[in-house]
């Protein structure tokens, strides 16, 4: 019986592995050859000593921190979770980056969607260690479940020399560690000010590659500007788009401008629409007659306008694209009008001034070219941002948070209805409440996934003293108020409230469940008799549960099916017995259980956990695994 691995994804042994498929020529006694690398290559390596890049000091050491496995593990507290056994949603306390670490196996390319608000680096934002990676040991410290005599949160200071470099060193890890879990088509949208606008972009260019940048949207957070600035009031914010890979993803067909949504003023059994003139009016001479003459041809129609036809009726109206001084073209030739003809998406009728016109039935559901400058009072950060979650909350307790309408309309534009969202600069947990109204809005079932580290609330603040210690507190009550807000609004549509999702599951980060050998410690006897029993003493079975999960890449929310013997994940796919006491008892369950497997599937396979220390003596041990591997489970794993 094997002992199960309880490692993280190896980023760079993965990527080691990904190259080896590539060019397996250039690996010599496992080693890389860089020259014949560099001649598989050609043209492509660019041996200039100088070149255009992006560089900083610490740059090196935090890829090497992004490559370096976890360690730690992600426990669930169910206690302070909504509707734990229904919900596919996630909120995670803990160090985004030792997360984002943790998640690599389970959301491996299923993440469609990435919004975060990361600290904009203003001078007073709390950030991390110097290093920019919270050990296990200074995690507890700052999120007050160890003492802080002598803590010194590190500020990133104008006055350091490395005031970019730090910022730099933070992001650039858990980017690196993000663009792993997109989806090829998946879009990550950053939010960031002037400050690091320019650092920014050009680190997302390196890592996901300048030819899959999107673009960038500037929005009018504040429009009375911010008064203490000294030259400029500070009226915008920014927000760049990148795509793992540009030419798989594309935006979502949506409206986000109201005034747009109003000129949508017509319906029929199909949904919303306007009217466009069918004929082509842009475009200059490009449009004319003489140069497009297969975009030129009559169309007739009944004198009650209720029959259109590109063959010609009896005592009908006929007409051309033609305007008072040119010969011009219809949108489409002859074919694909007759197309949109019989889908009834083609009409006629008399304009303002009388004259007979053909239109098109333009549909809400085509959309809208995105511009790049986003004005609408809604996306107001003070009046539908601070001001949504103080009425909310019933006050002040967090400080800057975005528009929802802002972060929805985001979402809107680049998540599928039926995907992951993810957000590793939570906050106040806006994301969240934007998803919840988008899928109550259109019927969508996005599901997100929420990280957070707890900061403690100064004890002076008004949200410590409503009883919220951490942020993290602060941002789960405001998705349980918002969704309740959202279930109980009656100008959503009834069956979409009520198949919403406004449940979610809290796991918080902690070291592994599994005890690690002390080699330092003095009393070589009691160490010992400690790794008898492996597991350590405060961590229950649900614990050592989810690590397994985690260390076999199986989603979070994968069906979990409980009995006194056994835990059934994933239809059987892994069964897992963590009992203090493992008998024949136990081993004939797991075994009945397989029979009635192979019942439904013959070829189905399963892979036993089984808790290496519950076993009376190695005897029985044996017995056990040969009794599992009669019946064909040869995957077998101890814990």
């Amino acid at each position: 019986m094997e002992k199960l691995k309880l490692e993280n994804l190896d980023i760079l042994k993965d990527n080691i592995i990904q190259l080896k498929k590539l060019f397996p020529q250039v690996f010599v006694e496992e080693k890389i050859d860089f020259q014949m690398l560099k001649e598989l290559l050609g043209e492509n390596i660019d041996i200039a000593k100088e070149r255009y890049s992006l560089t900083w000091n610490g740059k090196s050491r935090a890829r090497q921190i992004a490559q370096k496995v976890s360690t730690g593990t992600l426990r669930p507290a169910k206690d302070e979770s909504k509707n734990w056994d229904d919900t596919e949603n996630i909120y995670i306390e803990g160090d985004n980056l030792e997360v984002l670490k943790l998640l690599q196996k389970s959301y491996y390319r299923k993440i469609d969607t990435i919004y975060i608000d990361p600290p904009y680096n203003t001078g007073n934002d709390i950030i991390y260690k110097n290093d920019y990676n919270i050990d296990l040991d200074y995690y507890k410290k700052i999120t007050g479940q160890k003492s802080s005599d002598n803590l010194i949160l590190t500020t990133n200071l104008e006055t350091s020399g490395s005031y970019h470099s730090d910022w730099l060193s933070m992001m650039s890890s858990r980017i690196l560690l993000a663009r792993n879990l997109l989806t090829d088509d998946g879009i990550i949208c950053l939010a960031i000010d002037y400050n690091e606008l320019h650092s920014l972009a050009f680190l997302c260019d390196e890592i996901f590659g300048e030819h899959n940048r999107i673009g960038m949207i500037t929005v009018v957070s504040k429009p009375e500007g911010r008064n203490q600035e000294k030259f400029f009031a500070t009226s915008t914010e920014y927000a760049l788009f990148y795509a793992k890979n540009k030419n798989s993803c594309k935006f979502n067909s949506v409206i986000l401008d109201d005034e747009i949504k109003k000129t949508f003023d017509r319906e029929d059994i199909k949904g919303k629409y306007r009217l466009n003139n069918y004929i082509r009016l842009g475009g200059g001479d490009a449009n004319l007659r003489k140069n497009k003459p297969h975009f030129y041809y009559p169309i007739y129609i009944s004198k009650d306008l209720s029959k259109i036809s590109l063959e010609d009726m009896p005592d009908s109206f006929v007409k051309y694209p033609n305007t008072t001084n040119q010969e011009r073209t219809w949108k489409t030739k002859k074919e694909t009008f007759q197309e949109r003809l019989e889908l009834g998406e083609i009409i006629a009728e008399f304009d303002s001034k009388g004259e007979l016109q053909i239109y098109e039935k333009y549909r809400i559901d085509n959309g809208q070219l995105i511009k790049t400058h986003w004005t609408d009072k809604k996306y107001n950060f003070i009046s539908n941002g601070t001001n949504i979650l103080e009425n909310l909350m019933g006050g002040k307790f967090f400080d800057f948070p975005k528009s929802l309408y802002y972060v929805k309309d985001i979402i809107n534009l680049i998540s599928k209805k039926n995907g992951y969202v993810l957000d590793f600069f939570s906050g106040s947990a806006t994301t969240v409440h934007a998803v919840m109204q988008l899928n109550a809005e259109d019927g969508g079932s996005r599901k997100h996934v929420t990280v957070q580290i707890p900061f403690l609330t100064e004890e002076s603040s008004e949200a410590y003293k409503a009883g919220y210690k951490n942020i993290c507190e602060i941002g789960k009550e405001r998705i349980r108020r918002a969704g309740e807000k959202i279930k109980s609004d009656e100008s959503l549509p009834l069956e979409n409230r009520e198949k919403l999702d406004i449940g979610f599951k809290v796991f918080k980060l902690d070291s592994s469940n599994i005890k690690e050998w002390d080699t330092d410690t003095e009393d070589l006897q009691q160490t010992l008799l400690d790794s008898v029993e492996n597991i350590k003493s405060d961590r229950s079975s649900l614990d050592v549960l989810y690590e397994i999960l985690l260390k076999y890449g199986l989603d979070l929310n994968i069906p979990i099916d409980e009995n006194k013997d056994f835990y059934s994940i994933g239809g059987g796919s892994l069964l897992v017995s963590l009992n203090k006491e493992i008998n024949d008892e136990v081993i004939d369950s797991i075994c009945e259980e397989y029979r009635n497997l192979l019942e439904i599937d013959k070829d189905f396979k399963t892979t036993v956990i089984l808790r290496d220390n519950s076993f009376k003596n190695d005897v029985d041990k044996t017995n056990a695994i040969k009794k599992l591997e009669q019946i064909g489970i040869n995957e077998i794993r101890s814990i």
